[in-house]
């Protein structure tokens, strides 16, 4: 429930007053450098260059205009990552290319997911490293590391950075702007995409985004690296961009003004009973970095946390008998995994808690539900019902003081 979770914090910064002033204000962290700048830019289904809205008429015209295509031929909204596994499911999807993404860690009830990727008669996967979804692929396109493309990333504060390129492509691997421009080139489209350095695409979203809400058109590569970054929005190159929202508080309403979101409080999609009494939940370590397709490879992370463990809080584990370091089988509706205990007092007394960084038996999103937030479509990754099974034996790794890396 993160849109309604987002809406309440909103909803307070409004009631408080702590809004277009300094140390004042709400953001929320994405789980990836450049989740914000990438909703921007309009790499969502529903969205287009300039949190434009790719459902609406005028915007829609707008960025035809900017791409030179007839608006008729801009698809529609398209569906999100979930619901493009649901979709490969009912035969309505047969192809699939995807870049830098490993669902069969990532995505919640993955058995589910590992299904649908053999379902496909065709999948073309573009990433740097041979990660557990690659393994279902026809074609494997390797491609580029960020600190092998040179390009921009914006900050959770709305500024936007330049990444320069660090070092090169090894091997046969590409940057993955010439493998996308090279496969519009095979697929007769090679106009549309005339880029001849990561500039020129920069250019082309600041003409796409301009007059957006997100308008980043008096943004430049020298204005960047001349002030360390730039804020948007910054409509012209004579605006020095915009540090901080809303100071004006002419708000994009109707009326100019702010309005309050009211929450209705709603129950899990899956809630504990007598069968299913514990609640799951799943996040990150400080030590492993989204599917682990990177961080899964360098020792002395994994050294740090070389597996999930099961945390619970003290009083739960007495209920069960368990002890640090014994192993557990957790089962929910989706399947079943093992794991080894780590007693904390940082958690509820009713929840236990394992980060999904890993793949195979290993998975926690074996086990997580496929319910989507009905206005993100964001899977509930954070609350399902399961049962705990102590196995009567103990792990064979040695589980460290690493209560609080969990987040």
């Amino acid at each position: 429930k993160g849109v309604d979770n987002v809406l309440s914090c909103i909803n307070l910064v409004l009631a408080t007053g702590r809004i277009g002033k300094p140390y004042c204000g709400y953001g929320t962290i994405t789980g990836q450098g450049n989740g914000q700048g990438g909703r921007e830019h309009g790499h969502k289904c529903d969205q287009l260059p300039g949190n434009r809205d790719i459902t609406n008429p005028e915007h829609r015209q707008y960025i035809a205009d900017v791409w030179g295509i007839d608006e008729k031929d801009m698809p529609g909204k398209g569906l999100s990552a979930y619901e493009i596994v649901e979709a490969i499911h009912r035969g309505e999807i047969k192809g699939l290319i995807t870049i830098c993404f490993n669902p069969l860690v990532s995505l919640p009830n993955n058995n589910f997911v590992r299904e649908a990727l053999e379902k496909l008669e065709y999948y073309v996967c573009i990433d740097f490293f041979l990660n557990e979804t690659a393994r279902h692929a026809d074609i494997i396109l390797p491609g580029s590391l960020h600190e092998e493309e040179e390009g921009t990333v914006t900050t959770a504060e709305g500024r936007v950075v330049k990444i320069n390129e660090a070092v090169t492509p090894p091997g046969e691997a590409r940057k993955d702007s010439e493998i996308l421009i090279e496969i519009a080139k095979r697929l007769g489209a090679g106009d549309k995409f005339p880029y001849k350095k990561a500039e020129d695409v920069f250019n082309e979203l600041r003409v796409a985004s301009k007059g957006g809400t997100a308008d980043y058109f008096g943004i430049t590569y020298e204005k960047i690296e001349k002030n360390m970054g730039v804020f948007w929005p910054c409509p012209s190159e004579d605006h020095p961009g915009t540090p901080r929202l809303w100071e004006d508080k002419k708000f994009r309403t109707p009326d100019g003004k702010a309005h309050f979101n009211p929450v209705p409080y709603r129950e899990p999609s899956e809630v504990v009973d007598k069968e299913y009494p514990v609640v799951m939940t799943t996040g990150r370590v400080v030590s492993q970095y989204l599917s682990g397709t990177q961080t899964r490879r360098i020792g002395k992370l994994v050294d740090q946390y070389p597996e999930p463990l099961l945390e619970m809080h003290p009083s739960l584990a007495y209920q069960y008998g368990i002890k640090d370091g014994d192993e557990v089988t957790v089962k929910t509706r989706r399947g079943e995994a093992t794991f080894p205990a780590q007693i904390v007092e940082t958690i509820r007394e009713d929840t236990v808690f394992i980060p999904y960084h890993w793949g195979g038996k290993l998975s926690a999103n074996q086990l997580t539900i496929g319910t989507l937030d009905p206005i993100s479509k964001i899977p509930e990754f954070k609350v399902c019902a399961c049962q705990l099974v102590p196995t009567g034996r103990i792990a064979s790794i040695k589980v460290k003081d690493t209560a609080f890396q969990s987040f």
